[in-house]
């Protein structure tokens, strides 16, 4: 059997790791490259021999449905869509079908922008249909055509710069509490779900390393992505177990800032725009 040669980094555990150099002054001195059985994603050294030694674990994601989903919409929509005028939000659901729902959504959108419909969704507060009427025919085979998409909503964003994209979501808005109190217990969720432990369990390998977690929002969560915009300071820690010293946060939706956990509390920092990379 042909030997496989060795992997290089996934884009966002480069992204990750890049991060984290620039707010540590590290290095990398060793990555996971599949050679090694359970080896952490990357081995990070001082550049100027002072700072930390560091052990780094990256992960995407805490839901494979979700992963699974978010490939699929950015192969799909990260372009406009012929045909469409306008900028569209829309909630998809993990049963979301993105491949065959590609084509009957961008025709319902463009029906929507001919009967300038700004909004339509399953629940009455986030459709067109006026309180307390029903809608006609044509916006109710619409509404149908939503439910067998997996589809929950879709609102249009009105803006000089549109350009008729898809921007999609798991949620109809990113209304974030000014107090970030969804982050610790996002966090504590991923910690201990399988995957979590996982981690943890890898970065234990190094006790002579600093344990480092860097955490990539799933992208649904616009609470996290409104909160690391407006630089909303989390409340409350981690219950972060022993041996895991740092965790680190990032968006996919947001460029240049990540947050940053461990026993000093939580820091914001600025990073370098992953666009850049």
């Amino acid at each position: 059997m042909k030997q496989r040669g060795p992997v290089p980094p996934a884009r966002d555990e480069l992204w990750a790791e890049a991060a984290v150099n620039a707010v540590l002054g590290t290095r990398r001195v060793k990555h996971d490259d599949q050679s090694e059985n359970r080896m952490v994603d990357f081995l990070l050294d001082p550049v100027d021999g002072t700072g930390p030694v560091v052990a780094l674990e990256v992960s995407s994601t805490i839901d494979g449905s979700r992963q699974r989903l978010w490939s699929a919409l950015h192969s799909k929509y990260d372009q406009p869509i012929p045909g469409l005028q306008g900028d569209w939000i829309v909630q998809f659901t993990p049963g979301t079908n993105v491949k065959k729902a590609f084509g009957p959504l961008a025709a319902l959108l463009v029906r929507q922008e001919r009967a300038d419909l700004d909004k339509i969704g399953l629940n009455g507060w986030n459709d067109s249909t006026a309180l307390g009427s029903f809608p006609d025919p044509g916006h109710e085979a619409d509404l149908q055509e939503l439910t067998k998409l997996n589809v929950v909503s879709a609102q249009r964003v009105h803006s000089d710069k549109a350009a008729g994209r898809i921007f999609p979501t798991e949620l109809l808005s990113g209304v974030a509490r000014s107090t970030a109190d969804a982050i610790a217990p996002y966090i504590d969720e991923f910690l201990v779900s399988e995957l979590g432990e996982d981690k943890v369990g890898k970065l234990a390998q190094h006790p002579d390393r600093e344990g480092h977690l860097f955490l990539w929002a799933d992208r649904g969560h616009l609470d996290i992505m409104m909160s690391l915009t407006n630089r909303f300071v989390p409340t409350g820690s981690p219950n972060a177990p022993s041996g895991l010293h740092t965790i680190w946060l990032g968006s996919f939706n947001v460029d240049g800032l990540v947050y940053r956990w461990n026993d000093s509390g939580w820091a914001i920092h600025e990073v370098e725009q992953r666009t850049t990379m």
